[in-house]
């Protein structure tokens, strides 16, 4: 499939031909992508988001997503297990009448009390959970017109990398971002989010999905489509 994929540059705006990927087939083979943040648009409109948890670790894999009044928050399954408590426990996604943050830590709702994403980026480094040291990822989401800012803080040798993107929203459109690349050290993303089709309904969405949710380090996922939305938590019960 081909589709325009519009860029704003600093001197206007910029108009190309890409092919564009399933999410399926960029998670092929795929086994430890960590935390993982997509969202974008479907083909007829509708804001689509996705959240996946992963986890290796005992402590990693005691966790669930749970939908509050104000917010969906990663819990623990059991307290009792819990370690790095400020890691582990956080609100994903957060929102209110202009905005929806989601995000894999306690950043969604900092950057939701900052002025504006830059400066709650320019607050916040990367998670201290050495010598891994995570980074911290998300989107900002701008209701009125669905063009979001994806973000990742991380550890750079001592110094703190902080990269933000800004994408139009484009029906049909998504993009991807999560913590580690696929090698043995855990390597911080180092691309920038990775463009793909938006599946066009919640069905589509979960078959995209399936081998993630197949695969034994996925813990929870959140998907959201338009005003439907499917929480799945794999470790709860098990």
């Amino acid at each position: 499939m081909q589709i325009f994929h519009r860029w704003l540059t600093l001197t206007g705006i910029l108009v190309y031909y890409l092919p564009m990927l399933k999410i399926s087939e960029y998670f092929d083979g795929k086994l430890y992508p960590g935390r993982t943040v997509i969202e974008g648009v479907t083909a007829d409109g509708k804001l689509f988001m996705a959240y996946m948890l992963q986890g290796r670790s005992v402590n990693s894999r005691n966790r669930k997503l749970v939908k509050t009044e104000s917010s969906i928050d990663a819990c623990p399954i059991d307290e009792s297990l819990v370690q790095n408590r400020d890691l582990i426990i956080y609100k994903a996604l957060v929102e209110d009448e202009g905005h929806i943050w989601l995000t894999n830590g306690d950043q969604s709702v900092s950057i939701m009390n900052s002025p504006s994403t830059l400066e709650g980026v320019m607050e916040r480094t990367y998670e201290n959970d050495g010598p891994i040291f995570t980074p911290r990822i998300g989107t900002v989401i701008r209701r009125e017109d669905l063009s979001s800012e994806f973000f990742i803080i991380k550890k750079n040798g001592d110094e703190t990398e902080r990269r933000i993107w800004h994408y139009p929203a484009i029906n049909g459109v998504s993009h991807i971002i999560h913590t580690y690349m696929e090698d043995e050290n855990l390597t911080s993303f180092t691309s920038s989010p990775i463009m793909a089709e938006t599946p066009c309904d919640m069905d589509a969405c979960l078959e995209e999905l399936s081998s993630l949710l197949a695969n034994d380090n996925t813990v929870s996922l959140l998907v959201r489509i338009g005003d439907e939305e499917k929480i799945i938590n794999l470790k709860e019960g098990a």
